[in-house]
């Protein structure tokens, strides 16, 4: 080895041949820091389309609903090749799906060998049971608190103008433009006196359904500790989320909504300094209705919603009586059909609008419900192992997020009852509730990451004294 005189330091090109101090290393991070930022961007695509999927399929290219009811689909695969390329696709983490997959391709074939199914509806089943899974994973390695955060501001400042919306095809007739379904002379779905339920930029309601309850997330996680957000933005979305709740005349709202309200009371009296922010948020709370129900549209809408509640009522009987339909009852429709279905199932994809358009039949080829669709289309082994699957993956997102709000990092712990009815029973051939389901679950998990690097409960940092101080984190 060289000798270098006078202590001089040796030269770069020395320590790495064919390498220059200025182009070496920094060079090949600088390729990684853009293959990831290219990453990110893909996923923030995959996001916007599916917020204004339904403006796409509504009012810009109507004659083009169909085949756009799948545009998330090659973002996806163009987000798998970016992950792939970064490091964030791999069999260290994706075995368990992979494990899954290959048992759903092998009943496929199956099925298509045995007659029960056709290549294309087996392939457009496989599309909604497989594509888009993934995204859980890659999204919750790659997004940082960095992302979490602009999510939220996005969300924040989406809630108003979305409300303004939502109050105006609450207010207009079913024939108008405002209303338009994603299909040739159709509509949206009928409330009671004359009124919509209202779709907002989405296909149809279910898409501001899982808004509304998601943006609330992030309302009440920003009064729970203190975010880089302007001053005026969380009231007026918090006025956005209180007025939308009885335009939207959707009980399915009220009750998530209602498990978020016990999820924040559960966080505030896991930790005493947090209950301080829920007596806040209360506090917020009753400020902001007051605020809301001077403005008349309130009164319509909720006047619209007591409405649909009683005439529901009529026909589902009382609250019990919903949730026992709603929750236990889908469980007990899937264990009564993997009584009767044979066991290879009816086929993937049976119960999809593609293979309702394909048989020229337009009803429910595999049951109203997931639980009852999957078992039939899957049969009783791979049906069930593929929805204990979805609820084990639920189970590890709860987890995730109670470890972090024990790290005093609340936004994964209020994202679960945005995510988790999801993920256990909504209906994955819907592309507006699968969307909603990966792309929640995934930032759930990802916020549970970042709060394993970025402890939100104490940390040290440098006084300008450069002493050590103890310090709760902002």
């Amino acid at each position: 080895m060289k000798n270098f005189e006078h202590g001089a330091a040796p030269a770069a090109a020395t320590l790495w041949p064919n390498t220059s101090p200025l182009k070496g290393r920094p060079k090949r991070a600088s390729a990684s820091v853009r293959k990831l930022s290219r990453l990110k961007r893909w996923i923030w695509i995959y996001f916007w389309l599916l917020i204004f999927e339904g403006v796409l399929r509504k009012w810009i290219f109507p004659g083009l609903s169909g085949p756009l009811l799948l545009v998330r689909d090659p973002v996806a695969l163009v987000i798998y090749y970016q992950a792939y390329r970064c490091g964030k696709f791999s069999m260290r983490t994706m075995w368990p799906f992979a494990l899954l997959s290959a048992a759903m391709v092998l009943l496929a074939c199956l099925q298509v060998t045995a007659g029960i199914n056709t290549v294309a509806v087996a392939l457009y089943g496989l599309r909604s049971y497989l594509l888009h899974l993934p995204l859980i994973f890659v999204i919750a390695g790659t997004w940082e608190q960095e992302e979490i955060d602009k999510l939220g501001r996005w969300l924040l400042l989406l809630s108003l103008p979305l409300m303004l919306l939502v109050l105006a095809q609450f207010n207009a007739s079913k024939s108008s433009w405002l209303n338009a379904g994603t299909g040739e002379n159709s509509f949206q779905i009928d409330a009671v006196g004359g009124h919509i339920r209202p779709a907002g930029p989405f296909s149809y309601g279910i898409g501001m359904q899982c808004f509304v309850v998601l943006t609330a997330a992030f309302v009440l996680d920003a009064q729970m500790r203190r975010r880089k957000y302007p001053s005026w933005l969380v009231p007026s979305a918090l006025f956005a989320v209180i007025g939308m709740v009885p335009l939207l005349g959707s009980r399915t709202v009220l009750f998530n909504l209602s498990a978020l309200a016990v999820f924040t009371v559960l966080s505030g009296l896991s930790h005493g300094a947090r209950l301080v922010s829920v007596t806040k948020i209360v506090l917020l709370l009753l400020l902001a209705g007051v605020v809301v129900i001077q403005f008349p549209f309130f009164h319509s809408g909720l006047s619209v919603l007591q409405a649909r509640w009683r005439q529901a009522s009529d026909n589902e009987g009382k609250i019990q009586q919903v949730l026992n339909k709603r929750v236990v009852g889908i469980f007990q429709s899937g264990g009564e059909a993997a009584m009767v279905v044979p066991l290879l199932g009816k086929g993937l994809g049976l119960g999809s609008n593609f293979a309702s358009s394909a048989t020229g039949t337009q009803v429910f080829l595999a049951g109203e419900n997931e639980w009852e669709r999957v078992v039939i289309e899957c049969g009783p082994v791979f049906g069930l192992l593929f929805m204990f699957a979805r609820v084990g993956l639920a189970g590890y997102v709860v987890l995730q997020a109670y470890r972090a709000m024990r790290r005093n990092r609340v936004l994964p712990w209020l994202l679960v009852p945005a995510v988790v009815p999801l993920m256990v029973i909504s209906v994955m051939e819907q592309p507006t509730f699968l969307g909603f389901m990966v792309f929640g679950a995934g930032l759930c998990l990802a916020a549970a990451r970042t709060a394993e690097r970025h402890p939100g409960y104490r940390t040290y940092v440098l006084r300008p004294a450069s002493c050590p101080t103890l310090e709760r984190a902002p």
